[in-house]
């Protein structure tokens, strides 16, 4: 629920006009940047499962 929350906060900062589009334009490639690297750690988990090996 936390990541979710943050998420919101960042949603409503970005739209709110507050920043400057450079600044915008930053956050998004970041999630963007985000969101790709979850995407390849599930695909790995998919691949090879969730083992512990710790």
């Amino acid at each position: 629920a936390a990541i979710g929350n943050n998420l919101n906060q960042t949603a409503r900062k970005v739209n709110s006009g507050q920043w400057s589009s450079g600044d915008r334009v930053q956050v998004v490639a970041a999630l963007m940047a985000i969101e790709r690297e979850l995407r390849s750690l599930r695909q790995v988990v998919r691949e090879h499962g969730a083992r512990d090996d710790s």
